[in-house]
């Protein structure tokens, strides 16, 4: 069964529909009139068009997969892109203005099976179900972090972000493929015999070639700008057909990977920026830290910081969880974090530092902490185990008062 949507592109929509001008602005109905006539146009120029009455066996296939993914009502038009003969194996489509345009490149109705292009033609129409739901709210969010995303001065975030709906879109669209096919083995090996251009392929083989790479490198993520893998597409779409939405979290490891600080999308970036916030609050929970200059220096992350609650909190469990799912750089942003306020003080620079101790060992960062501390004050092992001690020491008198 395929589902509405994958929760990616809900975020994404519910991110930007709560930008009320822009949102009106993508999703204006001339946005996208205005290039209908045009596109028609260059399409005719470039393309030979397929007709119901020449080419019924493909529009038979078109057919069966419109009312499979309940596109029943949908024109569909197919064209074949000038220079078939190269051997470049491409399928691609356009909707706009209620319309969808089907345009294969070279020579793939040659090189595929009546299932593998069914599963093409598939993939390719359920963009146009994935852009229909929501009475189009996911086309505009779509065009909407697409743009800013292209834009020469925007940040990286919203690149990200762009990247990660275009991959998840990808995986909706292998899915449904297989929603239409029932099997999973057209659509991978429609995929390779596209991606390769061999006449003819194995899924299975491939699937354990895909699974060899995850064995030696379990990490392994979409590095990608608009597609997925092949090996990573290829093991999705096996896992959904095995295990469905139990496969999900596997998938989207596959697709996000572990929190990077130099890949964070809108939702991480936003994560991050509330989890340092409330790390902070909870560093200074002691009236003691909170000096004239450590207070200086928390306004300069977040101007009129407050809130320095005395009562329990999940910090800690939450800044655990977060690190456990992190690549490497997490790890040294909170840990450099740490470093600022532990020496930012003169006064209270030992009762500071065993306070970034101590609360660096009970969030598992100690590891990464203590070489950092270590090298920025320029200790040899036995000068810093002398400070370590000291600072614990101050910490633990300050505590007590």
């Amino acid at each position: 069964m395929l589902p509405e949507a994958l929760p990616y592109h809900l975020k994404v929509r519910d991110h930007f529909s709560k930008h009320t001008s822009t949102w009106e602005f993508f999703a204006a109905a001339r946005t996208r009139e205005e290039q209908l006539v045009s596109f028609q146009t260059e399409l005719l120029k470039n393309t030979y068009q397929f007709r119901r009455e020449t080419d019924a066996d493909l529009y038979a296939q078109i057919d069966l997969v419109r009312e499979r993914l309940g596109l029943g009502q949908l024109p569909v038009t197919a064209y074949q892109a000038q220079y078939a003969n190269e051997l470049e194996l491409n399928a691609s489509i356009v909707y706009l203005h209620q319309e969808a345009h089907l345009v294969f490149s070279g020579p793939i109705r040659q090189r595929l099976n009546a299932a593998e292009l069914l599963a093409v033609i598939a993939h390719e129409l359920t963009h146009v179900r994935l852009y229909s739901l929501f009475d189009g709210d996911l086309e505009v969010a779509d065009r909407i972090i697409t743009a800013i995303a292209n834009h020469p001065n925007s940040e990286a975030p919203y690149f990200e972000t762009a990247r990660l709906f275009k991959l998840y879109t990808e995986i909706y669209c292998d899915r449904g493929a297989f929603a239409v096919l029932g099997e999973a083995g057209p659509v991978i090996t429609g995929l390779l015999k596209i991606a390769t251009g061999l006449p003819e392929v194995n899924a299975d083989s491939y699937l354990q070639q895909a699974e060899a790479i995850f064995a030696a490198e379990p990490g392994t993520q979409a590095a990608t700008p608009t597609h997925p893998e092949n090996f990573i597409r290829t093991r999705a779409v096996r896992l959904w057909q095995d295990q469905q939405e139990a496969a999900e979290p596997i998938i989207t490891k596959m697709i996000e990977g572990l929190a990077d600080l130099d890949r964070l999308d809108l939702f991480s970036q936003a994560h991050l920026h509330s989890l340092t916030r409330d790390v902070l609050l909870e560093f200074l929970r002691p009236e003691w830290t909170r000096t004239e200059m450590v207070l200086g220096l928390a306004n300069q992350y977040f101007p009129g910081l407050t809130g320095f609650d005395p009562g329990e909190t999940d910090v800690r469990d939450r800044l655990i969880n977060t690190l456990t799912g992190a690549q490497p750089s997490i790890h040294d942003y909170f840990s450099y974090l740490l470093l600022d306020f532990a020496l930012v003080d003169p006064l209270l620079e030992d009762g500071l530092l065993g306070r970034g101790l101590a609360f660096a060992e009970t969030a598992g960062l100690s590891s990464v902490f203590e070489p950092l501390c270590k090298k920025e004050l320029q200790l040899g092992e036995k000068k810093w185990q002398q400070r370590k001690r000291s600072a614990l020491t101050a910490y633990q008198y300050l505590q007590s008062e």
